[in-house]
């Protein structure tokens, strides 16, 4: 499948609300591969479907030995479709996010360490399921792109939002 160019800030479909998802299978199976093979190219953690043309309620996540995020655990590739989540509790984490959206850009967001989540997968069976740490937090910043809303929108401080190189 092809690699697409992922949308950058200022494209005018990273802020609109995505559509759910009514149609699963292969129906799905070329846009969740494009989206799979364009993160894997460009290093990402997650992708949302927006990110790169697609408007549908779809997420993937994977951590495998990535760089942009050396310290992270393996997380194997798991793919939402019309995720939702809840937090659980009021503990808080502050951490620099990244995203493909915003290239070479780091910001400090403050995120919910506790969540449950339900989803679809790529077949349209539901289920839940509770997610801590950095995939809490991936799911979040992912379900985030879905309304339209990027990292930057997120910040507690403009001075901490920079260029990765500076850090």
């Amino acid at each position: 499948m092809p690699i697409r160019n992922v949308k950058t800030l200022g494209d005018p479909q990273l802020f609109k609300p995505t559509v759910a998802v009514t149609e699963y299978g292969s129906a799905v199976a070329d846009d969740i591969q494009d989206m799979v093979d364009t993160m894997r190219d460009n290093k990402g953690v997650g992708l949302a479907a927006n990110q790169i043309g697609i408007d549908k309620r779809i997420i993937i996540i994977e951590v495998n030995n990535n760089p942009r995020y050396p310290k992270q655990a393996d997380i194997p590739l798991m793919v939402l479709i019309n995720p939702e989540y809840h937090v659980i509790g009021d503990e808080k984490e502050t951490f620099w996010e990244g995203c493909l959206s915003l290239p070479g850009l780091r910001g400090e967001v403050t995120r919910a360490v506790n969540i449950s989540y339900q989803a679809n997968d790529h077949l349209g069976n539901s289920f839940s399921t509770q997610a801590n740490g950095f995939l809490a937090r991936v799911i979040q910043h992912e379900c985030d792109h879905l309304d339209g809303i990027l990292l930057h929108q997120r910040l507690n401080d403009l001075k901490k939002f920079s260029y990765e190189k500076n850090l």
